[in-house]
């Protein structure tokens, strides 16, 4: 689990760093289309919830 921790560390200050760069630059340079990366960062959200909805009928189903 430490290496997975690691990992997820790295990505978050990666993505802060971006976004740092992306925003607070004297000259703005958009490494990264913020819009766009936040539309399907949610419609991945609804997709995930959509299944997790699923899941949940479906354990329901069974332990009746």
């Amino acid at each position: 689990m430490p290496y997975l921790a690691g990992v997820v560390t790295g990505m978050l200050l990666t993505v802060l760093v971006v976004f740092l760069v992306d925003n607070l630059a004297v000259e703005p340079q958009k490494i990264v289309n913020w819009d766009v990366a936040a539309q399907k960062l949610q419609s991945s959200i609804t997709v995930m919830k959509e299944e997790a909805r699923e899941v949940r009928q479906e354990v329901h189903k069974a332990t009746h």
